[in-house]
């Protein structure tokens, strides 16, 4: 389980680094905890749409098939949600 408040925070990150999928989740409301298989889904939707986003950008300005920026967003949305694995 992860708090409600880290996956909208971590939602929040994912749709201000350019992700449609994560706009189209929902935020948590009325519980205090998340199913960390929401995190995971939002994180994986997340990673697949900025691969397909980036997969004609140069070599060196990529890090694991994606640009660095998206890299980073999910990689703090995973971090605040507090899931090392997706």
């Amino acid at each position: 389980m992860c708090a409600f408040s880290h996956y909208n925070q971590a939602r929040s990150t994912l749709i201000n680094a350019g992700s449609k999928s994560a706009g189209k989740s929902h935020p948590a409301h009325g519980t205090k905890d998340v199913p960390v298989s929401h995190g995971t889904s939002l994180l994986s939707g997340a990673r697949d749409e900025f691969r397909a986003a980036d997969r004609n950008l140069p070599a060196n300005q990529k890090k694991s098939d994606m640009s660095i920026p998206h890299y980073n967003a999910i990689h703090s949305a995973a971090t605040t949600m507090g899931i090392d694995r997706w």
